[in-house]
């Protein structure tokens, strides 16, 4: 092991990219020979082939599927140091932290808040999306941290870290002037004949409105209007008589508003809670540790 070079990362990782060794040497900027006498070693090294060859190129292997992983990870991390190093300059660490857009309404702000009083210094990007986006980016070492679900399909990756935050709880929303805001009692098949707005059908929202209407035998409504934004929807219910589903923190922040209500229906909990979710392998730094404590932080005032 001692005869790999981080120039020979590189190599695996390039070829993983472009299945060329020409290209990889371009990109490189060195000769193709060069490289390809560069391959044989880190294959004699491993002691397995990476690449076979084909008409379309270089074609990973299994083992050479896992060793273009690798690679990227640890070329991940390897960047990352550099950042850190690089962070003394200013002051300021960078922490790329991947969030629900639901988390990025309350929850993430006044942790952010805690910060700025307590320290240290951060830069922080923030990257919103799904859950299996951010999950996938945390794995292959773009981001430090996400804040969400940690979703049954990365349970087998043992380099994933779920620390636990809170369960997830849901409730029904409308505007104000909905002729069920003012009900202090609402039947299902009342709901079941109103006009609705949904997420996307591939959210784990979607999924719980559908399993809430079967679990009182009812056949679930199809929505009027869908959106993949809170803000959307929240404009539709302000000028329609629809009713929404959401996760009980967006209701919470919505219903801060005069014109939102949140109506008085149970409804149950989701199978994923939210998490914090770290790499093993990846050692916690500074930031990293001072940002979850200030999550776990603002969960514990807003329960207050």
């Amino acid at each position: 092991m001692d005869h790999l070079r981080l120039r020979a990362l590189t190599l695996v990782a390039t070829l993983g990219d472009t299945g060329s060794l020409h290209q990889a040497a371009r990109r490189m900027n060195t000769s193709q020979p060069a490289l390809s006498v560069m391959l044989q070693e880190v294959e004699r090294v491993l002691g397995g082939q990476l690449f076979e060859r084909s008409r379309r190129g270089l074609v990973p292997t299994d083992k050479g599927a896992y060793a273009i992983r690798q690679a990227r990870l640890m070329l991940a991390d390897l960047r990352r140091v550099q950042e850190e190093f690089a962070a003394d300059g200013d002051g300021r660490a960078l922490l790329r932290v991947g969030a629900l857009p639901l988390l990025m309404l309350e929850i993430v702000p006044r942790a952010l808040a805690l910060l700025r009083r307590t320290g240290p210094a951060l830069r922080v990007e923030f990257h919103e999306g799904a859950a299996s986006e951010l999950l996938s980016a945390l794995a292959e070492g773009s981001l430090d941290l996400v804040v969400g679900r940690m979703l049954p399909e990365f349970a087998d990756n043992p380099d994933l870290e779920p620390r636990y935050l809170f369960t997830e709880s849901f409730c029904i929303i409308g505007g104000a002037h909905h002729p069920l805001a003012a009900r202090r009692k609402i039947a299902w098949t009342e709901l079941g004949a109103a006009d609705w707005v949904r997420a996307p059908s591939n959210t784990a929202l979607s999924d719980f409105f559908v399993e809430a209407f079967q679990r009182q035998g009812l056949t679930p409504p199809q929505p009027i209007y869908q959106s993949a934004s809170f803000y959307s929807c929240i404009t539709i219910l302000l000028t329609s008589e629809c009713l929404m589903m959401v996760p009980r923190e967006v209701g919470r922040h919505f219903a801060q508003q005069a014109a939102i209500r949140i109506l008085p229906v149970k409804l149950g909990e989701a199978s994923a809670p939210f998490s914090i979710v770290k790499r093993r392998s990846r050692a916690d730094t500074p930031a990293m540790t001072a940002f979850a404590k200030a999550v776990a932080q603002a969960l514990r005032n807003r329960q207050r």
